[in-house]
Order: structure tokens, then sequence, then C-alpha cells
């Protein structure tokens, strides 16, 4: 994942922020489906504070494994007002996945979403990922280019973004793999619904020419990944790593030209000190990205939300970006609820990174940091839904969704 592209695996982030109060109240599950009732409470900078429930339905087979979630969301937010979610996620074997995801609120926002995944084709050399996603989005922040970004100049728009992405590889060695990646996408901005902040071309009229007009891109990529993870979803032990090259250009169609280069790498590293047992998660990445003055911001690097999780979406922007984070998952919890075996955890949490323009700038000498507690609801083999609650220099920020943050 880099910066500055909103992968549809990235953009299904869901509204879990009640997660920790899932054991005051519950159906009792029956048998092969379990009721769960999440209350949901947000703060993020971005959004703003949504209030709103989201009724979670699990459905398992005989060995208490996870087929099937239902998880739609009936939330309230002051800009976007009602905005309902239907969410369906399927776990058919260990190596498939898909997912639906459909909203449209009372509003201008609306999220759809497809995704598919299936790491066993071709008798387990070969995987295959894609996805399609559309999304509206009427909070979106702009501050400006560079790792100095001034909050002072916050401004909004609305992002109209669509997204088709397939993602076929092929396993060279037991946990070697060579990928290509194809991704088609459509982007505009237009105004946003936030009526106290300036429109970001009147605030920022240096991003004219630079991502304001429609446009449309289709890029390729090819990768090297090293996995030795033991899960795909919940990571105990074992490794990810992957290098990439990216590129579009106007003679195949693309609005600009550019280039990528990144590399991203994590660890998982079980710990035991005296009774208590955790895994040790580490992430580290560097993504360079090659173009002319008019290359658009929204497909430069950033950081936010998942990267520095004090910070609201694309809180900083620029050609290149480092991050860096470590976290400490600590099962606390775990007992027979609601007809499955749910764990919570606590994850300390610490983030840097930093953004910056030219290739040959330092990527550590002017580091952004968030810091914070992660709360995780696990239930195994697959499911994970968290909240991260961050503090950075400009205040605090609470976030949540499905699956590990990284």
């Amino acid at each position: 994942m880099t910066g500055g592209r909103p992968t549809p695996a990235r953009r299904a982030r869901s509204g879990w922020a009640g997660v920790l109060v899932v054991l005051v109240a519950a159906t009792p599950g029956h048998a092969g489906r379990s009721f769960i009732p999440i209350p949901e409470i947000i703060l993020d900078p971005n959004e703003g504070t949504t209030l709103g429930v989201l009724p979670v339905v699990l459905f398992t087979n005989e060995k208490d494994e996870i087929r099937y979630m239902l998880a739609p969301d009936f939330s309230y937010n002051r800009t976007r007002e009602f905005f309902p979610r239907f969410r369906l996620f399927s776990y058919p074997t260990p190596t498939r996945r898909w997912s639906l995801i459909a909203g449209k609120s009372t509003t201008k926002d609306e999220r759809y979403i497809a995704n598919f995944t299936e790491r066993s084709l071709w008798e387990g050399r070969a995987y295959v990922v894609a996805g399609l996603l559309h999304e509206r989005d009427s909070t979106r922040r702009f501050f400006g280019l560079g790792n100095a970004s001034n909050e002072a100049r916050e401004s909004n728009y609305t992002d109209n973004d669509t997204v088709a992405e397939a993602s076929p590889g092929l396993w060279l060695m037991p946990h070697v793999a060579l990928g290509y990646d194809m991704r088609i996408r459509r982007h505009s901005i237009e105004h946003g619904q936030v009526t106290s902040l300036p429109f970001i071309e009147k605030e920022h009229p240096e991003i004219r020419d630079r991502g304001d007009a429609p446009a449309v891109y289709w890029s390729h990529r090819v990768s090297l990944t090293y996995d030795s993870r033991d899960s795909i979803d919940i990571p105990a032990r074992g490794a990810l790593a992957t290098a990439y090259t990216e590129a579009a250009d106007r003679t195949l169609g693309s609005a600009t030209s550019f280039v990528k280069l990144g590399a991203e790498w994590r660890d998982f590293v079980p710990v035991h000190i005296r009774r208590v047992r955790g895994v040790l998660a580490l992430r580290a990445l560097l993504n360079y990205v090659s173009g002319s003055r008019d290359t658009p911001f929204w497909e430069q690097s950033s950081l936010g939300e998942r990267d520095l999780r004090a910070f609201g979406t694309d809180r900083f922007i620029d050609f290149n970006r480092s991050a860096a984070s470590v976290e400490f998952r600590v099962p606390v919890y775990s007992r027979r609820l609601f007809g499955v075996n749910p764990e919570l955890e606590l994850a300390p949490f610490f983030d840097a990174g930093e953004v910056f323009h030219r290739i040959d700038d330092s990527p550590v000498s002017d580091l952004h940091v968030a810091y914070g507690m992660g709360f995780r609801f696990v239930v195994r083999p697959q499911v994970v839904a968290y909240v991260d609650i961050g503090f950075g220099f400009e205040g605090s920020a609470v976030f949540s969704g499905v699956s590990y943050p990284f």
C-alpha cells in the first residue's frame, strides 16, 4: 500500500468504534449464527463526530469457523447526515475472501466497494486480487503540499474516485512471489460540504493543473514479495516484504506520466515476558514518486490515518514519504460469547513519518510522530475489528475499521 493510492482494500474502512462496549449486551448466539450489536462512536479529524449502531451477524460452520459476516451500519454525522451502509464479508476457504460494501448518505456521500482474493490458484502456485471502488467523500481535507503544510490553511473538497484494479501473481518459491498490478482510476473534485472551511481551489490556487481537473490514469505495477506470515488475517509470526515499481504514461492514455518506486517491510515477532504473551508488530516503508509538476496531488505520497494515527486522511502530501510503526498486541480477555470465541487485545503503538519533495532529501530529518492505544476485537481465524486512539501535535483522533492497521 502506497501513499496516494486509495485501493479498494484501503478504502474499505468502516466504523467499528464501539467495539469495547460489545460485551455490555447481546442476543445469545444461535447454532451457526451469532448476533453482536456494536455502538458506533467515531472521532475523525476529517469527518468529525459520528454516532450510530452496527449490528453484526456472524455465520459459522460446525467448527465455529466464520464463513460470512453481515455488518450493516446506521450512522449520523452533522456533515453527511444519515449514512446507512450494507457490508457483507465472506470467507469460504482459508485462502479465499470476497466482500461487498454499499452505502449512500442523505446528502452527497456514497461508497460502493467489491473485493475478491484467491491465494491458491493453479494448485497453490498463483494468486489473484481484484477490486472495484466508487466513492464520493465530501469531508476531504487539503492543507497544502509539503511536510510543513500549515494546519491553519485547512481546506475542504469532495473527492470523486472510481478505481478498478486486478493483481495476479505467481509464487516463484514457497515464500517469494512475483506480482503484476493493473489499475484504472478516474478522479475529480468538487465543492465539499464542510461550510466552515474554504474550497481547496480558493485556499490553495497552487493545485490548479495539479489534480483539480477530472483525470483518468491507467497504471501498471510489478512487485516482488516475500511472505512468511503464519496467517493472512491474524499473523503471530513471520514477515512480509514488498518492493515495487509502477508507471503511468500519457502515450498509454493517462492524463500525465509518473513513475513510482517503493518498498515496505512488516515483521511479527512473538513475545513472552513472564506472564505476558503478545505479538510485536513492526512496519517500515519508503515510497518515491517521479513526475512532472502537473502530477496530481492525489497520486503523490501521503501520510495520515493508518500511517500517523493522530492525523486525518492524507494530512501530509508530497512526492515521497517514509514511515515506521511499532505496536505490541497483547490479549487481555477471552471468553465464549455470542456463539463465538472473541478475544480483546490491547495494542500500545508509536508511529513516525514524513513526506519530502526531492529524491535526495533525508527521509528522517523532520519526522512527525503519533502515539496511543489500540483496542482489537479478534475472532479467529479471520475477523479483526480495531479502534485506535492516537495523539499528536495537532491533537487527538479515534480511528476504527476492519482488519489490523497493518
